[in-house]
């Protein structure tokens, strides 16, 4: 597809997929990491060239609309590209397409280069050539999700080794099967989300204690947050509709 964007092609596979025959949501976020890394990698910007500078790459900030969950067994196609950068911000466009051909999930995320060993955000290479392209899965600018207000204890869980990436902290995706699994208790059924808003806030490290917290939400679907007790912070917030 050339430097404009990446495309990965699978076939779902059986492991990735519940008792519904639907890919989880989390593996769902893992496939769109990795298809950011691919183009990355195809414009000199991965991981390894990164890391060569003492930098790495965070997403900040993810909007999902899912029209229906990839199938087991069944053709996914997943397609991103780059919509530019705006001094501390990267974003980033997902489009994901059933075996038919048909767009099931849309997707805007925005990403940030930290330090690696100051962890806070550096501004991001002008020289950088993302090919970014004006083409936004939405027609409004996604807008950041404000965390909630922490009203009631869903789930409290310590990080272990497993959760965490290659950049040493937890991976975006666990925030996500995380939530989902505590929500089920309150009636959360994964097939029925349109809309997920997730916030990244801040890092989480293998030991720490998480406390996922019950936000209310006034509108249909739920809100919640998730406190890092062990740093005294909010580590990140999600809504899903």
């Amino acid at each position: 597809m050339g430097k404009n964007s990446a495309q990965i092609n699978m076939v779902v596979p059986a492991y990735e997929t519940g008792p519904d025959d639907r890919m989880h949501c989390h593996w769902l976020m893992n496939h769109m990491q990795q298809a950011a890394t691919v183009h990355a990698d195809s414009l000199g910007i991965g991981v390894n060239d990164m890391a060569k500078e003492g930098h790495m790459w965070v997403m900040t900030s993810m909007r999902i609309e899912i029209d229906e969950m990839p199938r087991r067994e069944e053709n996914f196609t997943l397609s991103t590209w780059s919509r530019g950068v705006k001094r501390l911000r990267a974003f980033r466009e997902f489009s994901g397409c059933n075996e038919s051909g048909r767009e099931i999930i849309r997707a805007s995320s925005e990403w940030m280069v930290l330090d690696e060993t100051t962890r806070k955000p550096v501004t991001i290479n002008p020289e950088y050539n993302f090919y970014a392209q004006d083409r936004c899965v939405f027609p409004e600018a996604m807008k950041r999700l404000r965390p909630g207000t922490p009203e009631k204890e869903i789930r409290i869980l310590n990080v272990g080794y497993s959760s965490l990436d290659a950049n040493g902290h937890v991976n975006n995706a666990e925030y996500l099967r995380w939530s989902f699994d505590g929500l089920r208790p309150l009636g959360f059924d994964q097939n029925k989300v349109n809309s997920i808003r997730i916030a990244f806030l801040s890092e989480v490290f293998e030991g720490n204690t998480i406390n996922l917290m019950d936000c209310g939400c006034e509108d249909d679907g739920f809100e919640l947050i998730g406190l890092n007790e062990s740093e005294g912070k909010a580590a990140f917030a999600l809504k899903v509709e």
